[in-house]
């Protein structure tokens, strides 16, 4: 990504991406843990699973090949504010586009709606993933139930696991509830109120909503509730495994300030030495709101083992 700064000089590494391709020599573990450290317990054990993977990440990770998807889910870049030009920069509206179209599920995928697959087949170990397992689970079931033995999950697959949710429900994108000209502060609050009505929701990995979420699932969608707008970070590129939405975020263009000056309704970013691992929302006074498992809560800016980085980002300034 043009931009990039030596501190967060990690796209394709363990931290914030989710991890790589199924026929990487990456361990398992480093697959399971590789987008976020902070998924399980934050102790020593994680902190050690996260340095080995970045350094393993750094020297073969691979992208993931592209899956199908129904009406191509990615979408359209947003028009900024500035006339009708097509912009990749942040911007403030009083709309957060959709995505159109629905995610086929397949190996390039994680998130709330793998995570209902996998509670529906048994493979709910691979911590909402779409691994080696869940391919062939699925594939046993479409078998079974006389649907075309793909290993992914399309609509009339979906269907037939009978699970309670729209097919579409990873379109999910909260809308804004604050005017676009609204002051700062309005914004702010607005960002901060519905991250904490997500407090006590189930994390997921790859999660962006609305049974789950994981760190930078949260952020995202607090900040789309608020009108901010990056049309380099959508909902449908979060969902997949090899999308770094915290670095992401951070890259985006937002304004940068010292951890030292941070304020209410800045984002906190947490990794070793090239690597963003986990990131929150700070509410001012020592306080974050974050998604680590097993849920969305509110902790002390300095509860983890892994570092702090030493620059914030804001979405919207004071």
């Amino acid at each position: 990504i043009p931009g990039t700064t030596p501190d967060s000089n990690s796209l394709s590494n363990a931290g914030s991406n989710r991890a790589a391709s199924e026929e990487s020599d990456i361990p398992r573990l480093c697959l399971l843990h590789g987008r976020d450290a902070m998924t399980d317990d934050v102790g020593v054990k994680q902190a050690l699973v996260l340095r080995l993977c970045t350094v393993m990440a750094a020297a073969s990770l691979a992208p993931l090949a592209a899956v199908p998807v129904l009406a191509s889910a990615a979408p359209a870049k947003a028009q900024s504010q500035v006339g009708s030009r097509v912009s990749d920069a942040p911007y403030i509206s009083n709309e957060v586009p959709v995505p159109k179209g629905c995610i086929v599920l397949g190996r390039a995928w994680a998130g709330v709606k793998v995570y209902l697959v996998q509670r529906r087949l048994g493979t709910t170990y691979e911590l909402d993933r779409y691994g080696n397992d869940t391919y062939h689970a699925v594939k046993h079931f479409q078998r079974s139930h006389n649907l075309k033995a793909t290993g992914r999950v399309n609509r009339p697959t979906w269907n037939a696991l009978g699970i309670d949710r729209k097919f579409c429900m990873d379109r999910f994108t909260v809308q804004p509830t604050v005017k676009a000209h609204a002051s700062s502060k309005k914004h702010i609050e607005a960002m901060i109120r519905w991250a904490r009505q997500q407090v006590g929701r189930r994390y997921v990995w790859g999660g962006a909503g609305p049974l789950g979420y994981d760190c930078s699932g949260l952020a995202l969608q607090a900040m789309h509730a608020a009108g901010r707008v990056l049309p380099t970070v959508t909902t449908t590129l979060h969902q997949r495994q090899d999308f770094g939405t915290a670095t992401a975020i951070f890259e985006s263009g937002l304004r940068r300030v010292p951890l030292s000056d941070r304020r209410r309704g800045d984002l906190v970013f947490y990794g070793p030495t090239g690597a963003i691992s986990h990131m929150a929302i700070y509410i001012g006074h020592g306080r974050v709101i974050e998604a680590v498992r097993p849920k969305v809560r509110k902790s002390g800016l300095r509860t983890h083992d892994v570092p702090l980085k030493p620059r914030v980002v804001r979405p919207f300034v004071h």
